[in-house]
This record gives C-alpha cells, structure tokens and sequence, in this order.
C-alpha cells in the first residue's frame, strides 16, 4: 500500500512539473487585446416616420425630415419646422417661422403632441441599429423610425 502511495505521489508531481509548450517566445512581451473602438453615434439626417408619443404608437401617419440643419414635420398640409443641432446624444431644437403651415384644419392631438416633444426634446436616444430614435425632453417623449 505504501509502495502504492508512493508511485502515485511521484506521477503527480511529475505530471505538474510539465507545462504545455508556448506558441510566444519568452523573451516577447504579452500583447493586451486590441480595444474595440466605440460605435460612431448615428445621425438625424434623412428621412423619419413618426412611430410613438410617450411610448403609445400614434394613429395619423407623420413624416419628419431632418435636412441641413433643418427638421421639417409633415402629417398631411399640416406641418411644422424648426432649425436644429446634434451633437453625440445631445440635441436642441428652434421654431423656424417660415417652416409652419396649415391648410385650414386642425392638427390632431397626437400631431401637436408630437410637435410639443420634438420643440422641447433636448437628448436624442438611438437604439443599437440607428433605425430609431427616440427625442426627449421635458415636452414628453417622440419615438422615429428610419424610412
């Protein structure tokens, strides 16, 4: 028994003083893992359909471009415009007077709602594909989906 526990011994310390061969040579220096640059943040520009106020879709089908500097909001001959700046996550929003119109009714709820968020909106949230975003502020939430 104890000839036993004594060959047993001798192939475990054996086997643990055997380490697997190294594909780097010793004198080289580790090389630490390449960081992943971050994902650009998407852009407004282009084109936008309306999707969500506060989180519940919204009836009226509504367009929203953003052009130059410009975001133009259209739901039928009612629209509105304003000037607009974007930098990362953080935007702000200006009534432009020339870029309102109406032909004689009235915007529905949801379209002034939405005109509402978007004046006072102050972050712009992407998700992953930059196929939405939502525009929030203190004038409610406005969620757009890339056309």
């Amino acid at each position: 028994m104890l000839r036993s526990l004594t060959i047993a011994s001798l192939l475990l310390v054996a086997g643990c003083g055997q380490q697997p061969e190294s594909k780097t040579d010793a004198n080289e220096p580790a090389k630490a893992p390449a960081a992943e640059a971050p994902a650009p943040t998407p852009v407004l520009e282009g084109a936008w359909q309306v999707t969500k106020i506060d989180g519940s879709p919204i009836e009226a089908p509504t367009a929203a471009t953003f052009a130059s500097g410009k975001l133009r909001v259209a739901a039928g001959c009612n629209g509105r415009g304003w000037t607009y700046t974007h930098k990362k996550n953080i935007v702000s929003f200006a009534t432009n007077p020339n870029g309102s119109s109406n032909c004689g009714d009235l915007p529905n709820v949801d379209q002034e709602r939405a005109f509402q968020a978007i004046e006072r909106a102050t972050i712009a949230i992407f998700d992953k594909s930059g196929g939405e975003v939502t525009l929030s502020g203190d004038g409610g939430n406005v969620t757009l989906a890339r056309r």
